[in-house]
């Protein structure tokens, strides 16, 4: 299956060719035909969306690059913070390129109600404390990529992890029976809930080391191409 970024730069490339056609067009129709010049208001048009085409395709472009190349020492140190954020670093040697992401532990559904309460809270305070990681990450960083490239992926996926990290505690209290009037004993099916979710934020984080590790590989190329 192909990666987000795979699909973007497709989408990317498929957007110019068929832009390029278009200015094309507009260019072998002023060359063989006389269209334009009996069609005054349709010539206008066509001019201006020749100019759009070329400031936001060519133009636009050469900027934004020019950008990322500049602050890409930068934008290496801020998806590094990023990578920090979700690896285990006991286990990790993120300068070297050996990453081991850290994973919320599912909840065995066999244990006895006293130990899956420990189990379910020691959970809830790993949640906070991965959100809190994120969120510290996101307010540090956020304006500053946003305004020297292309990085609203990145940011974005960072948020929907947070929030599903919410999902996963939310998950536990009900599983709990913490917003009943008579608490419930946590059940296989609200356990299975909670593991269901745990799982989605888990992928979620996997997806995100990713993407930061291949974004980190281009900035990289950006350094030495300085």
């Amino acid at each position: 299956m192909p990666s987000r970024r795979t699909v973007s730069r497709a989408k990317n490339i498929a957007v110019v060719m068929v832009a390029f056609l278009a200015i094309g067009v507009i260019l072998w129709l002023d060359i063989a035909t006389s269209i334009w010049s009996d069609l005054v208001i349709i010539a206008g048009l066509a001019a201006g969306l020749v100019s759009f085409l070329l400031t936001a395709l060519v133009i636009n472009r050469l900027l934004a690059r020019s950008t990322e190349r500049k602050w890409a020492p930068v934008s290496r140190l801020a998806l590094t913070e990023f990578l920090h954020s979700i690896a285990d670093e006991q286990r990790s040697e993120i300068s070297r390129g050996r990453i081991v992401l850290r994973t919320l532990p599912g909840v065995d559904t066999g244990m006895d109600h006293a130990l899956t309460e420990a189990a379910l809270h020691e959970l809830r305070e790993r949640i906070l404390d991965e959100r809190s990681r994120l969120a510290l990450t996101l307010s540090r960083w956020t304006a500053f990529l946003a305004s020297s490239g292309n990085y609203a992926d990145v940011l974005r996926h960072s948020a929907e992890i947070a929030l599903r990290l919410d999902t996963v505690r939310d998950a536990t209290l009900e599983a709990e029976g913490v917003h009943e009037i008579d608490p419930v004993l946590p059940t296989e099916s609200t356990l299975a809930v909670v593991n269901a979710e745990i799982a989605k934020c888990n992928a979620a984080m996997q997806l995100l080391g990713t993407e930061l590790r291949a974004r980190i590989a281009d900035e990289d190329r950006l350094v030495q191409a300085r």
